[in-house]
């Protein structure tokens, strides 16, 4: 496998990690921040699971798995930054 897709892999859980910890120190209301992060997560994982669930191959199950596990790994860094920020914060 190449680097560029591991790259790429990489700088997106880097992007929803960084765009949790910014979310949490918004003053937004909590529903705000919840869909702010719904609207992060959720088109990466879609761009794979939506053609596959659409047009049955012998590729389908695995994309649909990448798109899954993209998912899972996305909601836990944007928790990962909460979490750091929540942290950070009551540290001060």
């Amino acid at each position: 496998m190449s680097m560029a897709p591991k790259i790429m892999l990489g700088l997106y859980l880097l992007l929803l990690l960084a765009a949790g910890w910014r979310l949490w120190s918004i003053g937004w209301a909590t529903r705000l921040k919840v869909a702010t992060a719904l609207a992060l997560v959720l088109p990466a994982p879609l761009l794979f699971i939506i053609p596959a669930l659409m047009r049955r191959s012998a590729w389908s199950g695995l994309l649909i798995q990448f798109g899954l596990t993209l998912l899972v790994c996305g909601v836990l860094c944007l928790a990962g930054g909460f979490s750091a920020a929540r942290l950070r914060a009551r540290r001060r």
